[in-house]
């Protein structure tokens, strides 16, 4: 199978796992209630929301600049945020084609002449550090709320997420890449800023939809939906995926079912709406120097 099929292969299955996703969350929510919560979410709050969710956005290409750094790329973080966001243009409206990453890649290897190699290690170790990110959190929540409950005498395995993590992370990034490990402390810490942007933007969704208690429990649940949303299996923005995590795993947690798959909506509404700040750099080129 050529490459070309490959990723139309890519797209149909992703495509089949986010319907099915979505039939699965309509068939266990409560439809009307679900539309209501949507319709007279509290628009100041979601826009707190669009703009913390924007701000991890341009965290997130200033750690994938200093990534880009260690190769001796160097870009300003103007032009580096131009293409950021037209990277995520790509990812919301181009799935399993040429995607955000992989226009990224080959516009820098095109106009700089760097090997598409390195310039894919650099984009593959961004997307790692922010799943690493996202696991530490989920583990620091975990033991704040319900979740411990749930992994009942399993509970050290969120204590040795904590704990070893990113020395575990360290050793690996040491030994697979090993030309970013001068750049390893600096952009863990803007991964976990990033991550932790994006959970207050999601307490600001929750807010605007009416919750009032146990946040704890829906922040954990949403770092779960992430890291889900992450693996290539799902359409960008996590669609249908995220919402099918929060109408099932609500049971084991102290939280709204509707809600929740609210929750899930509204955030991928606001990624899809962030990624049309990259219309206007369609054409961007090489910088001027």
């Amino acid at each position: 199978m050529d490459k070309k099929k490959k990723q139309w292969l890519k797209v149909f299955v992703q495509l089949v796992i986010a319907l099915a996703a979505v039939y699965f969350v309509l068939n266990k929510i409560d439809v009307e209630a679900f539309k209501e919560l949507l319709i007279e979410a509290n628009f100041g709050w979601l826009f707190v929301a669009f703009v913390l969710f924007n701000g991890s956005k341009i965290l997130s290409a200033l750690r994938l600049n200093y990534f880009f750094r260690a190769l001796g790329l160097r870009l300003s973080e103007v032009y580096n945020l131009k293409l950021y966001y037209l990277g995520m243009l790509y990812n919301q409206f181009l799935p399993g084609g040429i995607g955000g990453d992989g226009y990224k890649v080959y516009l820098l290897n095109k106009n700089y002449d760097q090997p598409v190699k390195i310039l894919l290690a650099a984009t593959l170790l961004d997307r790692i550090s922010g799943v690493v990110a996202l696991g530490f959190l989920l583990c620091i929540l975990g033991l704040l709320g319900s979740l411990n409950e749930v992994v009942g005498s399993w509970i050290y395995i969120l204590w040795a997420g904590i704990i070893l993590i990113y020395p575990v992370y360290r050793i690996l990034v040491k030994k697979l890449f090993p030309t970013f490990i001068s750049v390893n402390n600096i952009t863990n810490a803007q991964a976990i800023g990033v991550q932790g942007l994006q959970v207050v933007c999601a307490y600001f969704i929750l807010l605007a939809i009416g919750v009032e208690a146990n946040f704890v429990d829906y922040l954990a649940l949403f770092l779960v939906t992430s890291v889900a949303a992450a693996l290539p299996i799902s359409l960008p923005g996590g669609i249908g995926v995220r919402e099918a995590i929060f109408a099932f795993g609500y049971t084991y947690f102290q939280i709204d079912q509707t809600s929740a798959v609210a929750l899930a909506t509204l955030f991928f509404l606001i990624s899809l709406i962030s990624a049309l700040g990259g219309l206007p750099f369609l054409k961007l080129s090489k910088e001027e120097a």
